[in-house]
Order: structure tokens, then C-alpha cells, then sequence
């Protein structure tokens, strides 16, 4: 496993990077081009990843708690089962994502774009800067714990 906890690697293209099995923990993941890459079970937890394009990116089941999220493209993305507890994802790009099963408990979710974003079964409980405008525009099922 390559550690790359506390990296910085802000503004990097790293599309087409395999990075399975990489600890990537409180990296400096600003601006990077992470478009398409398929990060299942990484651990990003207090990552910066603020302003990334992650759009279409496979992110399920990654630990993404505490992680800055804020500006970040994650359109057409897919963080089913991600958690992302105390997540800043202010201003983010998520229309068209699935968060189907993720923790969303105590992340920012202020002016995020939830257009057609899958939230089924999603955890929101205690999720902040949520609108009920912004609820309006996902897809929410019985299972989703709204707050």
C-alpha cells in the first residue's frame, strides 16, 4: 500500500492514475483532474479536494469524512455509500451524482447543486445548509433520513 497521506498534489491531472490501495488522508487534492478515475474504497478522509473535477468519477464506499469538498465537480458521479460526515461540499457541483446510502451527517451542503442527484437512502439527518428547494430538485426515497 503507498502512502500518500498529506501529499500535495493540488492542481495534478491525475486522470487515468491508478491510485488502489493509496492512503490518500489529508492530501492536498485542490484543482486536481480526478474526472472518470474509479476510487472505490479510498480513503480521503480531511482530503482538500476543494475546486476538483471529479465528475463521472466511481466513488463508492470511499471515506470522505471531514474532507473539503467545496467548488468541486462531482457531476454524473457515483458515492454510493460514501461517507462523508462533516463533509464541506458548499457550492458543489453534484447534479446528476448518486449518493444512494451515504452519511451525510453533519456536512455542508449550502448552495450545492442536487439537481437529479440520487440521495435514496441517504443519511441527511444532521446535514447543514440543506433547502427544502435543493430536496425538491434530488430523488428521495422512504429510506432517506432527511432532517
Amino acid at each position: 500500500m503507498c502512502a500518500l497521506a498529506g501529499a500535495d498534489l493540488s492542481g495534478q491531472d491525475l486522470r487515468g492514475e491508478n491510485l488502489r490501495g493509496k492512503v490518500l488522508r489529508e492530501a492536498d487534492l485542490s484543482g486536481a483532474n480526478l474526472s472518470g478515475q474509479s476510487l472505490n474504497d479510498l480513503d480521503l478522509s480531511g482530503a482538500d479536494l476543494s475546486g476538483a473535477d471529479l465528475s463521472a468519477a466511481v466513488l463508492t464506499r470511499v471515506d470522505l469524512s471531514g474532507a473539503n469538498l467545496s467548488g468541486a465537480d462531482l457531476s454524473e458521479a457515483d458515492l454510493g455509500g460514501a461517507d462523508l460526515t462533516g463533509a464541506d461540499l458548499t457550492g458543489a457541483n453534484l447534479r446528476d451524482a448518486s449518493l444512494a446510502r451515504a452519511d451525510l451527517r453533519d456536512a455542508n451542503l449550502a448552495e450545492a447543486d442536487l439537481a437529479m442527484t440520487d440521495l435514496g437512502g441517504a443519511d441527511l439527518s444532521a446535514a447543514e445548509g440543506l433547502t427544502d428547494d435543493q430536496l425538491a430538485e434530488a430523488s428521495v426515497d422512504s429510506n432517506t433520513l432527511l432532517p
